[in-house]
């Protein structure tokens, strides 16, 4: 008794020091600097698949993009769309020199990003998706790093668009929790995830990236691996409000379900072997959380609210860092009555990722 309640104490002082290190690297990210506007080539990467609905908005914010004296091209590709997207790229006045090609061979969005790989012109890669929209500044913003030759890789923050009702607004804040430790771990030197819906890196790394095709899931993971193995301080976050990329945030629980499944099941297959260990200590806080309340006895519960306690706490204090940056105006209440489906989710997804087959974009995956 007395060895399991040394413990719950040593795990939750230490999950309050995780967040709150996480916050404190937040705050270390400081704003790009302006650099001397040095014109460089950029190829805009954008697989697609099914996305008809979403390409008007993405083709809007292409039109509006300010390059600068930087020279451009936009590559789409097509993964075997079953919609009329190629139309819509097709109809459309792109102001912007571009090219469609087709993933005919083999199916995925990995595919579809190496064959973009062997036909984008541009020394600097940028990576988006067809359900994206972005500011009239984000290409500028993004590319301005490599500016600094040191520079391969930039990961590029993400928003989920307009929410609205307590589940969005949950979502909302996560998936920017998620951004916002991404970027942590990246001014920590242990880049552990970022968002292929906005990242900028350099196409001759491209050459030696592992993107470990086993996994449907993690181009942009095993991509960042490839650009850590090259040299961890060439990867930068571009913390600038310009450089946000918005997309939709999953429109009901299925679609959140297979997202998680598809994320967790590359937690295996991390080359940072400390980001494994961190990311199976906070599955083993959640289910210490969950087993410690079905003890039914004073002990457990006290230890699950103690637990429980300490995590609103360190979250608290992570949200206050960066949910100005992200526009996010309250989010304590969410934070709070978010716990019971956080919690479960954070237990049962990582195990069930592993095992369980995900249905995304109209195709069952493992």
């Amino acid at each position: 008794m007395i060895f399991f309640v040394v413990i719950v104490i040593l795990i939750g002082l230490w999950y309050y020091d995780l967040l709150s290190r996480y916050a404190r690297l937040w705050k270390n990210i400081g704003m790009p600097k302006p650099l001397e506007n040095v014109p460089l080539s950029v190829s805009i990467l954008i697989p697609f698949r099914n996305e008809e609905l979403s390409l008007p908005t993405l083709l809007d914010s292409l039109n509006a993009l300010n390059i600068h004296n930087h020279s451009v091209e936009v590559v789409f590709i097509d993964d075997k769309s079953a919609d009329g997207g190629v139309d819509i790229i097709e109809n459309t006045i792109i102001k912007l020199s571009y090219s469609i090609i087709s993933n005919k061979k083999k199916s995925g969005k990995k595919a579809a990003i190496q064959l973009g790989w062997g036909v984008a012109s541009g020394d600097i890669i940028l990576q988006t998706d067809a359900d994206c929209m972005f500011n009239s500044e984000w290409l500028a913003k993004m590319v301005e790093p490599f500016q600094d030759e040191g520079i391969n890789l930039v990961s590029g923050p993400v928003s989920y668009g307009e929410s609205k009702g307590f589940w969005e607004n949950l979502l909302a804040l996560d998936f920017a929790a998620l951004i916002a430790i991404g970027a942590a771990h990246i001014e920590w030197k242990l880049p552990m995830i970022c968002n292929g819906a906005n990242m900028a890196y350099r196409k001759s790394i491209t050459s030696r990236a592992e993107l470990n095709t086993s996994k449907a899931s993690g181009d942009d993971v095993f991509l960042l691996q490839s650009a850590q193995q090259l040299d961890s301080n060439g990867i930068v976050f571009n913390k600038s409000y310009e450089a946000i990329v918005s997309t939709s945030g999953p429109d009901s629980f299925m679609e959140f379900w297979n997202q998680r499944l598809r994320w967790a099941s590359k937690n295996g297959d991390y080359d940072i072997k400390k980001n494994t260990y961190i990311l199976k200590a906070l599955w083993v806080y959640n289910v210490t959380i969950l087993v410690s309340l079905i003890t039914f006895s004073a002990v457990g519960c006290t230890a699950a609210l103690y637990l429980v306690l300490l995590k609103v706490l360190a979250e608290d204090k992570l949200y206050s860092s960066f949910s100005s940056f992200f526009g996010i105006e309250t989010w304590f209440k969410t934070l709070l009555l978010g716990q019971p489906f956080h919690i479960l989710y954070m237990a049962i997804v990582p195990p069930l990722s592993q095992i369980l087959k995900y249905q995304w974009k109209e195709r069952k995956l493992s």
